[in-house]
C-alpha cells in the first residue's frame, strides 16, 4: 500500500497548524524519507501534491517552504447539485462504485482503521451535456452496505442515506478553496490542465461518527458562489 497519502495528511496537519514556521523552509526530501521511513522518490511525491494543492511551494536551491497561514472566514452553504444548474437539464455519470480499503488518508479523515472497507463512489455531474463537477465520496462500508443497489446515477446519495437506509444526518463540515485542475481532472472537466477550480471538502456526521468524506472539483469558469446575510 503507498505510503505517501500518511505522508501528505501528516505534512498537511503540520502545515495547518503551523508546525512549520513561515519563512523557514520544510525538511528536505532525505530528511522526511528517513522520518517516515520510506523512500526519496515518496517523500517527493507527497511534496508534489502539497505544492499542486497550494500549502507549499519550492524555491530552487533554497528548500520547500509553507505557503502561510489560510486565513478562514465566514459561513457558506453549498445547495445539491440539481439546484447548482435549475432549469438546465442535469446528468450524472458513474465511473465507480465499488468497495476499497481505506488508504491512510482517508483513514485519518473517517476516523477509521487503514484497510477498513469503504464505499467510494466517483461520479461526473453535468449540465446540457457539459461536465461541470467532479465528485469522489467515500462513505463508511458499514453503515451503508446496501447502497450499491440503488441508481447512483439517477438518485441522490444524500436522500438514500437519509430516507431509505435510515441514516440520521446531523452535521456537515465543509470548506471550500481555488486550486488549478491536474491533467486527470481537466481532462474530465474537458478543460485545459491547471484551469482555476473550486475543491469543496465536505465531511458528514451522525452524532459524533464520521459517515463519509466529499471531495467535489467545481469549474470555476462555470460557478460562482454567493450568500446574503444580516451585518
Amino acid at each position: 500500500m503507498a505510503k505517501y497519502p500518511l505522508i501528505k495528511a501528516t505534512l498537511k496537519e503540520r502545515l495547518l497548524s503551523s508546525y512549520y514556521p513561515e519563512g523557514l523552509p520544510l525538511p528536505s526530501e532525505p530528511q522526511l524519507a528517513k522520518e517516515f521511513e520510506v523512500s526519496r522518490m515518496t517523500a517527493r511525491r507527497a511534496i508534489d501534491e502539497l505544492e499542486r494543492e497550494g500549502y507549499v511551494y519550492r524555491i530552487q536551491g533554497a528548500g520547500t517552504f509553507p505557503t502561510g497561514k489560510r486565513f478562514r472566514q465566514g459561513v457558506f452553504r453549498v445547495r445539491p447539485f440539481r439546484e447548482w444548474a435549475r432549469g438546465t437539464e442535469t446528468q450524472t455519470r458513474v465511473l465507480q462504485a465499488r468497495v476499497v480499503e481505506a488508504t491512510p488518508e482517508i483513514a485519518i479523515v473517517l476516523q477509521a482503521q487503514v484497510g477498513d472497507p469503504v464505499l467510494f463512489v466517483h461520479r461526473i455531474r453535468s449540465a446540457a451535456d457539459e461536465p461541470l463537477v467532479i465528485e469522489k465520496r467515500y462513505i463508511m462500508h458499514e453503515l451503508v452496505p446496501d447502497l450499491l443497489e440503488h441508481n447512483l446515477a439517477a438518485e441522490s446519495i444524500h436522500e438514500v442515506m437519509v430516507e431509505k437506509l435510515g441514516i440520521n444526518l446531523t452535521r456537515v463540515e465543509q470548506s471550500l478553496e481555488a486550486v488549478n485542475l491536474r491533467q486527470e481532472e481537466a481532462d474530465f472537466l474537458r478543460v485545459p490542465l491547471g484551469t482555476a477550480a473550486f475543491l469543496i471538502r465536505r465531511t458528514t456526521y451522525s452524532g459524533i461518527k464520521r459517515v463519509s468524506y466529499i471531495n467535489y472539483w467545481v469549474r470555476g469558469d462555470r460557478y460562482a458562489f454567493q450568500d446574503s446575510f444580516e451585518p
